[in-house]
């Protein structure tokens, strides 16, 4: 099956989407660490048999460059915004993990009319709580001072203490000398600084939050939140750690196809 690639020129940005398969539109978002390929390349084929799988690189990630000025939230929705209405596949479904998941609520509230069904994966309404801030900051200044040691910390905190064990010594090791994505230090500001509390209420489209219980990056009690947030939402938990699209990609996949 053939895979389109496009690049969209917004005025204060660029970005990157590629398609794969036909039928009603669903978009995966991902998150601060990476691009839509590494996040989501290899569950693509679960969907596209019968979909129209959007995979975007935004927010400076992959072929996208940053929106000019300060990363905000609202700039990153836009980006989104745009690479629906140029896949002509609008209304989509929109699944979003992380930060990700933060920026699909917010396409969801703004531009209702673009979105048919949503799933957040590890969203968060606020940063203002003394351990998000204490773990983004931390994180921020790692990657700032010694990237090596800033992989090690994500890792240990998106991967599940049991999967992690697993991968062994020497996969470890080459995952802590790989880069990280470009602009991270960016994103990780952006992550400091999320306040959506008052958009979430203006979200009126199907929406399933899940929470990841091994999750320490973003954990149970901020994903309730957001699911308390919007009304009418359903919640589910799945037995993984932050990056369950690579921890746990079958309860992840199987989740989000049950609920749309």
């Amino acid at each position: 099956m053939i895979k389109n690639s496009k690049i969209i020129k917004l005025p204060h940005s660029v970005v990157h989407y590629y398609t794969k398969g036909e039928g009603t539109g669903i978009l995966f978002l991902h998150g601060t660490n990476s691009d839509g390929e590494s996040s989501f390349g290899h569950i693509v084929s679960e969907f596209s048999e019968e979909r129209t799988v959007i995979i975007p690189d935004y927010a400076g990630c992959g072929k996208s460059t940053l929106p000019q000025g300060e990363i905000a939230v609202e700039r990153l929705a836009e980006q989104v915004a745009e690479i629906i209405k140029d896949s002509s596949k609008a209304p989509v479904d929109i699944v979003g993990t992380s930060i990700g998941a933060v920026v699909a609520a917010v396409v969801a509230a703004r531009y209702p009319e673009l979105v048919r069904k949503l799933v957040l994966t590890a969203p968060w309404a606020t940063s203002q709580d003394p351990r998000h801030q204490f773990i983004f900051q931390t994180w921020l200044k790692l990657e700032m001072n010694s990237p090596d040691d800033a992989m090690a910390f994500s890792l240990s905190h998106v991967l599940s203490p049991e999967f992690l064990m697993s991968l062994g010594d020497e996969k470890i090791k080459q995952i802590c000398n790989k880069p990280s994505a470009k602009d991270i230090d960016k994103r990780i500001k952006l992550g400091l600084d999320i306040d959506i509390c008052d958009l979430l209420s203006h979200i009126d489209k199907p929406t399933l939050v899940i929470g990841l219980t091994f999750d320490t990056l973003i954990p149970l009690y901020q994903v309730e939140r957001v699911h308390q947030s919007i009304k009418g939402s359903k919640y589910a938990e799945i037995m993984s750690g932050h990056a369950v699209q690579i921890e746990n990609p079958k309860d992840w996949v199987a989740c989000v196809k049950n609920f749309l």
